[in-house]
């Protein structure tokens, strides 16, 4: 998770910014009210935005520069379908069943700008979910997908806020997200950096499929979608 010292720091600095804010608000005789009330509101509502953003920020982790974020091993089950076992740091793993020809893993990455960057947090990331890929266009089109989550959040949803609407402080970044081919006993580690994630063979079976997908046999393979 995002480092406590942090967060903690930014929900205090959240709960000291509403409480000067109140207190102008029912002070009757300081300032003029309605200059008074200007100040306070704009008071209230920096503070119970920052207070809101630790909130949410407890889901992600920071990140180092290209960190291992996840490991994925997957077995074949049957036709195009795959049990496929993620391991994130400092979690338990999760297995899932998954349906393609490949798996694609999608994260969020977040930057806090200036003055919340001067508290060294970030960025900060968190993986969103994984899904199955289908090499043909027309299973693509009409078979079943198989998505699934892979961390919680909260109501206040910085990261959606902010790439709809644009909020102070925050940069989020958009369409994060990596894939590879599906093979029986395959490992492949997912890594993050501050631009992207990028998925690396772990083992000799994961880097015989990379090889395979890449310079496939059949030239008329078509790619993934």
């Amino acid at each position: 998770m995002l480092d406590q010292a942090g967060m903690i720091v930014l929900g205090v600095l959240g709960g000291l910014l509403v409480l000067p804010g109140l207190w102008l608000f029912l002070r009757p005789n300081i300032l003029l009210p309605w200059f008074r009330g200007s100040v306070a509101l704009l008071i209230i509502l920096v503070g119970g935005y920052t207070a809101l953003l630790a909130l949410d920020l407890r889901h992600y982790q920071t990140l180092s520069d290209l960190e291992t974020v996840a490991t994925i091993g997957m077995t074949k089950s049957g036709p195009q379908t795959w049990r496929v076992r993620v391991e994130q740091p400092e979690q338990d793993a999760s297995t899932f069943m998954v349906r393609g020809d490949q798996w694609q893993v999608d994260a969020r990455i977040l930057h806090l700008k200036k003055p919340l960057s001067w508290l060294g947090i970030g960025p900060l990331y968190r993986l969103e979910r994984i899904s199955g890929r289908y090499a043909r266009l027309d299973q693509a089109r009409s078979a079943k997908r198989t998505v699934y989550g892979l961390s919680g959040g909260s109501w206040f949803d910085s990261w959606h806020l902010d790439r709809e609407h644009g909020l102070p402080f925050l940069d989020a970044l958009y369409g994060n997200a990596t894939f590879m081919p599906m093979a029986d006993g395959a490992v492949f580690d997912v890594r993050l950096s501050s631009t992207g994630l990028a998925a690396l063979p772990a083992n000799r079976r994961a880097g015989q499929a990379m090889d395979d997908w890449i310079m496939p046999s059949d030239s008329s393979s078509e790619a993934g979608y």
